[in-house]
């Protein structure tokens, strides 16, 4: 196809980062995914429709790049995002928060007492190969994820899955060992896409937060389902994808080529959307706000936010690592202000944390409600019981771009009032996640996290409970324990029922409880527990929910921008 023939526009997929009500799943979650500082230019300009015959283009600027295409080992926002087009899921999650059939043809009921769900597959869906989409590959897509030797990050998406069978010619059961009536919602995050039998091979180490790869991570080509296959990935430039001619949904997608260029330079992203080089950016900086929103060819929309702004923090016992002592970390807890970040940084386009979840969730803990975080006062009495009264040396590290230097030199000069010697180094996302989740030779991190359910013991899973991919270094001590992490962080509650070896192992416990439980205000008994537990033995520093801004040209319509998901496949570009 000649560069002639090509009319670009731009435009994002369903964007995404998650958090909220009663479940485990992100992750996605997670993380947002490589961030490239520089960036790179989109393009070609945007404009005109596709009326005149030639083939259109939508061009989306994203702020961090791909990691991994297998939907098996998806963990960032970037990858969800864009991945999200050439694969479909089984149950999808709307922008208003509802649940409907993806690849199967209706959201089931629960059976065998809430421990049993059947889904069948609908039919007349193809791969991009041409293949049909058999329930041999269904099943072949769930037992790859529960294969513990695998080692897929969602799987502790599927809590409580235990096994898959095939119950008729296009459904196939999911056996639970525990009655689990959210299933539905957690498989929006964890069956992303199916895909062909035998198509990942084996599992091998990788790059990226999953850090592993398969067949399909650099090169998705023919086994997905959804509006768009995969053209190419040019590592620091972009991901090009091409309409799916044969996609089992009438009318979409209405362009040809979607081109989701990699620009990590807040700046770059804006002049290319103001020029018409870019329809659509994602991560609007808060200061360009305003702004964008009083031009006239120029959309900019703001919505309660999925993102949460993270210190993380190193649990582990090592050499010269402070914050292993709960007393340090609960200085740094109390003697960050939360208010002026989200005002300085922000703008306050956000709202400030109690806890790891929303204020204003009937699931935050009402005693959480009620503290005031910052109070220099306790933080000062905590570095007293730590035994260095006059501070301690702390090195954070942020990753580059973005705000993530700019959140960490405001902690520096919080803590500078308590007597906390901060020092802050930025350096590029694999770099910080290379480091957080392989050694035990670092202090703090400024990150954020995206929450991609609403669902709020999906955070506490996907946060907290992982005992080998971590990223607050918390562990408890199993048989499979990787080598480079050890046992780590507070003892149990002194009223805690049953033999834990450390805090970790209790809370991972008590979550299980609460996933299992039938009763709501059982399960809220917990998760405020389990909350209060964080918050009290500063296992990382929750600092505010960013509200997520959006901005793109007028020319692109049918574009729904929500909390947890962006829906981008109905939407149509004009002049």
């Amino acid at each position: 196809m000649e560069e002639d023939d090509i009319i670009e526009y731009n435009l994002n997929r369903r964007q995404f980062v998650g958090v909220a009500g009663v479940l485990a799943g992100t992750a996605l979650a997670g993380c947002s995914g490589k961030t490239d500082d520089d960036g790179g230019d989109g393009d070609g300009g945007g404009g005109g429709g596709g009326g005149n015959g030639k083939k259109t283009r939508l061009n989306v600027a994203i702020s961090a790049e791909v990691w991994n295409f297998d939907p098996a080992l998806w963990t960032d926002t970037a990858t969800s995002t864009v991945g999200g087009l050439i694969f479909d899921e089984v149950i999808e999650l709307t922008p208003d928060e509802e649940l409907k059939p993806g690849l199967v043809t209706e959201v089931p009921e629960p059976k065998n007492g809430g421990k049993a769900f059947e889904y069948t597959l609908r039919d007349g869906i193809t791969f991009h190969n041409g293949d049909d989409v058999t329930i041999e590959d269904f099943k072949y897509s769930v037992d790859w994820i529960l294969n513990p030797d695998n080692n897929s990050p969602v799987k502790s998406r599927m809590p409580f899955v235990e096994s898959s069978e095939i119950v008729g010619d296009r459904t196939l059961r999911l056996n639970t060992s525990k009655s689990f009536g959210t299933l539905n919602w957690w498989l929006t995050r964890s069956l992303e896409g199916i895909v062909p039998k035998g198509s990942r091979g084996e599992t091998k180490d990788g790059k990226g937060p999953s850090g592993l790869s398969t067949n399909l991570t650099n090169d998705p080509g023919g086994a997905g389902t959804g509006p768009y296959e995969f053209v190419e990935w040019k590592s620091g430039s972009h991901v090009l994808l091409k309409k799916n001619e044969n996609y089992w949904k009438d009318g979409i997608p209405s362009v040809d080529e979607v081109k989701f260029n990699f620009i990590g330079e807040n700046s770059t992203r804006l002049a290319n959307l103001r020029s018409g080089t870019i329809d659509l950016t994602d991560k609007v900086p808060p200061k360009d706000f305003s702004g964008l929103k009083g031009q006239p060819d120029i959309t900019a929309e703001s919505v309660p936010g999925n993102l949460t702004q993270v210190l993380y923090v190193n649990l582990m016992e090592a050499e010269g690592n402070p914050m292993s002592n709960v007393h340090n970390r609960r200085a740094v807890l109390y003697g960050i202000d939360g208010d002026e970040i989200l005002d300085e940084i922000f703008h306050g386009q956000g709202v400030v944390q109690k806890g790891p979840w929303y204020p204003d969730s009937e699931w935050t803990s009402p005693k959480l409600k009620k503290m005031e975080l910052y109070d220099p006062k306790k933080a000062r009495s905590e570095l007293e019981q730590a035994g260095n009264p006059d501070g301690f040396e702390l090195d954070i590290i942020a990753t580059k771009g973005s705000w993530f230097k700019d959140e960490a030199i405001v902690i520096q000069e919080q803590l500078s009032n308590i007597g906390i010697d901060v020092s802050v180094t930025a350096v590029d996302k694999s770099t910080l996640f290379d480091q957080v989740y392989g050694t035990n030779k670092w202090h703090a991190a400024m990150e954020d996290w995206g929450q991609s359910i609403p669902v709020v013991t999906s955070w506490l899973e996907s946060g907290y409970a992982d005992n080998n991919h971590n990223h607050n270094n918390w562990h408890h001590q199993s048989d499979d324990l990787m080598d480079i992490y050890a046992p780590s962080g507070p003892e149990p509650p002194a009223d805690a029922k049953g033999d834990y070896s450390n805090g970790h192992e209790w809370y991972v416990a008590q979550l299980r409880e609460a996933q299992a439980a039938t009763d709501k205000e059982t399960q809220k008994e917990i998760v405020y527990r389990l909350q209060e537990y964080l918050v009290e033995h500063a296992i990382q520093i929750d600092i505010a929910y960013v509200n997520k801004l959006e901005a793109w040209r007028n020319s692109v319509s049918n574009y729904d921008i929500g909390t947890f998901v962006d829906e981008y496949r109905n939407v149509e570009v004009g002049e």
